[in-house]
């Protein structure tokens, strides 16, 4: 059985992208791959439209806050990847929602994530637990 990856970081924002970036390059790369795919399906768009998009959040994403982008920078040197592509993982939700993917599939998109928080009295050890996970798609 496969265990969570635990991935450790530390420094500025471009340094933790880059240790995040090589640390995870694998799981990176699976949800490009994934991504692709869902874009081209409840889309019908390719990758380079999905980057091209995606590309337009940088002022937003700039405007709240740069390092974000920093990290994403260093995310994409880590792994060996393009940088658009990365900026399009952290933006997924954003462009298939703004291109109105819905309506040119035909159909409704489910819901992505499930999350769970314990207070420190309940559980065992005293501390806070929380968790969250992607239902919408087996490789998340």
């Amino acid at each position: 059985m496969e265990t969570f990856p635990h991935v450790r970081v530390e420094g500025g924002p471009r340094e933790r992208g880059r240790q995040y970036g090589s640390q995870a390059r694998a799981r990176i790369e699976t949800s490009i791959a994934a991504y692709r795919e869902v874009f081209l399906h409840y889309a019908g768009w390719d990758w380079r439209r999905v980057t091209r998009e995606a590309l337009r959040y940088e002022g937003p994403i700039r405007a709240y806050e740069p390092a974000y982008l920093e990290e994403m920078r260093g995310m994409a040197e880590g792994a060996g990847i393009p940088y658009e592509d990365i900026v399009a993982i952290n933006t997924r939700t954003e462009v298939m929602f703004a291109a109105r993917a819905r309506a040119a599939s035909g159909s409704a998109l489910p819901g992505e994530c499930s999350a769970f928080a314990v207070l420190p009295e309940a559980s065992t050890d005293g501390h806070t637990l929380v968790g969250q996970n992607w239902d919408w798609l087996l490789h998340c």
